[in-house]
């Protein structure tokens, strides 16, 4: 099987470029948008994404109707997302909505890159040690 394919949804050029890096050091295949719209359309180009790591705070729409847009597309419905955020609302309001919305793990912005890779291996069921694909 080929490597895991996360799908990264970040506006900021600069975060975007550290994430991909790190996670395509890890192994990871990653396609990136930079808006909720785009973000839609690339989790199912050339077939479905393992994963989605999504920023809340985008153009066009947000991180929460990225999620019911994905949650509502049989295609899509199972695949897990990682939101991130450095939102400034309660942090129990959004852990509340990310349950209702079926998001896997929330994580708050800035973020240690061994935190989400310790998120992503266990959304994706891999070993703790083990390499990204499978």
């Amino acid at each position: 099987m080929g490597k895991k394919r996360i799908l990264l949804v970040e506006d900021d050029p600069v975060v975007l470029k550290v994430t991909k890096r790190r996670l395509e050091h890890e192994h990871f295949a990653v396609v990136t948008a930079v808006d909720g719209e785009e973000a839609v359309t690339r989790a199912t180009a050339n077939g479905p994404v393992d994963l989605v790591l999504l920023d809340l705070k985008l153009p066009k729409f947000d991180g929460f109707e990225v999620c019911k847009r994905l949650k509502a597309n049989p295609a899509t419905a199972a695949v897990p997302i990682i939101i991130f955020t450095a939102s400034s609302v309660s942090w129990q309001r959004l852990i509340d909505q990310c349950v209702d919305l079926g998001v896997t793990a929330l994580i708050r912005q800035p973020f240690q890159s061994e935190e989400l890779l310790k998120k992503i291996r266990q959304a994706l069921h891999l070993d703790e040690e083990g390499p990204a694909h499978g």
